[in-house]
Parts: structure tokens; C-alpha cells; sequence
């Protein structure tokens, strides 16, 4: 996966999805706690400063991830904890430096996990798929431009050679997270790191090639390690 860290969503954020991650974190941290009702929905629009569109848009956001409850005629009310509720790192993404470093840990196991069973598992065809996203990148950097997009087919390109479906829905779903962080870091022109970055995928392109576990394990960790210093995630 390319440099960085998201520190903020895709696309800009809207107002809509600050106030879902203020309230997130309200909920996540205990100061709204299971079966507390929140605050009207002027009450609301008045403390965020925005609307009550934005408020009814963000109510139903929160609904829809089974953090809040709607009861008809008594307002919104944070769900009891579930089990079932899905996996969520947006309100991360607004939490600061501590919460970067933390999703970049995240991410840093799954990258060597996945370079480890691609040198184990990919197939002629997956090898050479690996082998065009690395061309495509040296292209695109050659060309002038950041290679980011080159950079994330990279990382899903591994992900798909490791032949677990679980990887790949996990390194694409952190693409989108980590997309507009990491044009920010790498910006058009930025040739040198670049060059960084092209020189650790084509270690851990030749360990996968030649089936060395152990090396792609380790050519994943550095590149991983190297990301971390450059984007200065502390």
C-alpha cells in the first residue's frame, strides 16, 4: 500500500460526517452511553453549527450502523453494543496523530502477512499481474506523475496473490481510507520518493517470484517500516 496514513476520508469530508464522528466518538468513549438519548435534533444543530438537514443526514448515518435507534415521537438513542455491528474507521481517521499510527499498525501486519503468502501461493498469472502493476507505477513516475493509484493496484495485486478474499477486501477497503493522505504526502513530482518506494516493491516483487516467504516477509516489513518514516507517523 502507498505512503501514509489516513488522516482524513477519500473525499473531503462533509459536514454530515463531522458531526457523525464527533457523536461516534462521544458513543465510543462512553460520554453517550447505551440507551441515553441524545440531544434534540435543533439542540444538535445549534451545538455543531449547521443544519438540521445535516443533522437529520447524520442521525440516519448512524442509524444505518447500528449505532443509534430511532423511536418514533422520542427521538434518536444510542444502540446497545453488538457484536454484529460493523467494523468502522472513520471516527479514527478524525482522532489525530495517536489513531494514524495505529490504523498504520494495522495495515503494516496485513501488508507482510499478504507479501508472505504471495511468495507461498501466487500463481503465473498473479506473478505477472504483479509484475505489470510494478511496470505501470515506473511508468507513471517516469511520466512525471506520483504513481499513487499504480502504487494501491501494487498492494491489491499482492493482496489478490495471496489468494485469501479476506485480504483483498481489507487492502481495498483501506484504499479508499488512505487514498487522499497519501496524495497529500506524495505529491506530482515528488520524484525521489518515489523512487524510494519503486525500489522496496521491486524487493518484494523478486522475494515473491522466488517463493521466498521469508524475504517477502522481510522486503514487506522495511517498505512498510520506510513508510512510516517518510510520512513521519509517530
Amino acid at each position: 500500500m502507498p505512503e501514509g496514513v489516513a488522516r482524513s476520508s477519500v473525499a473531503k469530508p462533509s459536514l454530515a460526517d463531522h458531526v457523525v464522528g464527533a457523536l461516534s466518538r462521544s458513543i465510543a468513549e462512553g460520554r453517550l452511553a447505551p440507551g441515553a438519548r441524545l440531544p434534540t435534533g435543533q439542540q444538535l444543530a445549534e451545538q455543531y453549527g449547521v443544519s438540521l438537514a445535516v443533522i437529520r443526514e447524520a442521525i440516519s448515518s448512524l442509524r444505518a450502523e447500528g449505532l443509534v435507534e430511532t423511536r418514533q415521537g422520542a427521538g434518536a438513542f444510542v444502540a446497545a453494543p453488538s457484536s454484529n455491528q460493523p467494523f468502522r474507521i472513520q471516527p479514527l481517521l478524525q482522532a489525530g496523530p495517536d489513531a494514524a499510527r495505529k490504523i498504520f499498525e494495522l495495515r503494516m501486519g496485513a501488508e507482510i502477512s499478504a507479501a508472505g503468502l504471495a511468495a507461498a501461493r501466487a500463481t503465473r498469472g498473479q506473478l505477472a499481474e504483479l509484475k505489470r502493476a510494478h511496470q505501470a507505477m515506473e511508468a507513471a513516475v517516469a511520466a512525471g506523475g506520483n504513481g499513487v493509484e499504480e502504487d494501491l493496484d501494487f498492494h491489491r495485486g499482492i493482496a489478490e496473490a495471496a489468494n485469501n478474499e479476506l485480504f483483498v477486501k481489507f487492502v481495498t477497503f483501506l484504499g479508499h481510507h488512505i487514498r487522499d493522505s497519501v496524495l497529500a504526502s506524495r505529491p506530482e513530482g515528488s520524484q525521489w520518493e518515489a523512487a524510494e518506494v519503486l525500489s522496496e516493491h521491486a524487493a518484494i516483487l523478486a522475494a515473491i517470484r522466488a517463493g521466498d516467504v521469508a524475504a517477502a516477509q522481510a522486503a514487506a516489513a522495511a517498505h512498510m517500516g520506510n513508510c512510516l518514516a517518510r510520512c513521519a507517523v509517530k
